[in-house]
């Protein structure tokens, strides 16, 4: 059944979340201590960055609450892509939790996220694209297979990323594991379906992608390729170019959960082209009602953090 969101519900959500604002006194020193401009430079040249305890734990633990409780109760966009594939463990990928668990809101806004990823991309103010929950069960056999993810997104400009937080301990062979310098490839890729072509529903068979993900030289080792042991509170931040992938959860004891929020800057505007995520959004209740070209700034995605002056 569709869940359709209507204007008073994004008016009661945007009003009780705090409204963009710039981090002040010793928090905004601290913060901006993470982020030298050497750090800055390794994003830009490897398209991917680790930040150490980034993320104070208390909202860490609030988020796993909000994690737990959404499995057990998922939004309408939710994909279970162990049971699509009919392989062992679960997979669950769900999106736009903000909208839903006031645990991610309040991460959003009041944490420090925005603000590291606008120091990242170097903008004016950063919105909130979606909110994205990644959880590997212990023996989920299921990949994330490799893709970038600006290939899925109804966009254009270059201001965009992703800070994946760790809400385990989770070794690097389960990690996800990235491209180094791919987002400087600019791959348009053909859609790669993560509960398998055999599940395929359609969603992306619009999608005029015809870039091929090179898997071979991938496997014969001719790239280098990035990825670390995470502790709860440690972030990656890559862009949304960057090609990544990501082995099942082999560990019989550990849950793999990453809380991923992807970010949009000063330079990105609204492009439903074919075959992107904007579709299957829409027909969910998650139409952003924006025209092509405009910026992404609206009720559905807002304008979070602003750079002080």
């Amino acid at each position: 059944q569709k869940m359709a969101i209507g204007r008073a519900l994004w008016r009661t959500l945007a009003s009780s979340a705090r409204r963009p604002s710039s981090f002040g006194g010793n928090l905004r020193v601290r913060w901006m201590s993470l982020l030298s401009d050497s750090v800055k430079e390794e994003f830009d040249e490897n398209g991917v960055l680790c930040i150490r305890k980034a993320i104070p734990l208390n909202f860490v633990d609030q988020l796993r609450v909000a994690a737990d409780r959404n499995m057990k109760n998922p939004g309408p966009l939710c994909d279970e892509h162990s049971a699509a594939a009919g392989t062992a463990g679960r997979f669950h990928d769900d999106q736009f939790l903000w909208t839903r668990h006031e645990e991610c809101k309040d991460f959003l806004f009041n944490s420090p996220v925005a603000g590291i990823a606008a120091q990242i991309l170097n903008s004016n103010s950063v919105s909130i694209l979606y909110d994205h929950l990644l959880v590997k069960e212990p023996g989920t056999v299921a990949p994330t297979p490799w893709h970038n993810d600006y290939s899925y997104w109804h966009i254009t400009g270059e201001d965009i990323c992703s800070v994946w937080l760790a809400l385990d301990n989770v070794k690097r062979e389960s990690m996800v594991t990235y491209l180094k310098g791919s987002h400087k490839w600019k791959m348009m890729h053909k859609i790669t379906n993560f509960s398998g072509e055999s599940s395929d529903d359609g969603r992306y068979d619009a999608s005029p992608n015809q870039d091929e993900i090179p898997l071979d030289k991938i496997e014969k080792g001719e790239y280098e390729l990035l990825g670390w042991d995470m502790e709860p509170g440690d972030v990656v931040v890559h862009h949304g170019w960057t090609l990544h992938g990501a082995s099942g959860n082999a560990d019989l004891a550990t849950m793999r959960r990453g809380y991923a929020t992807r970010w949009v800057g000063d330079d990105i505007r609204f492009d439903p082209r074919p075959g992107t995520m904007h579709f299957n959004w829409a027909n969910k209740g998650f139409d952003c009602g924006l025209a092509k070209g405009d910026k992404m700034e609206c009720e559905l995605f807002p304008v979070v953090h602003r750079q002080s002056s």
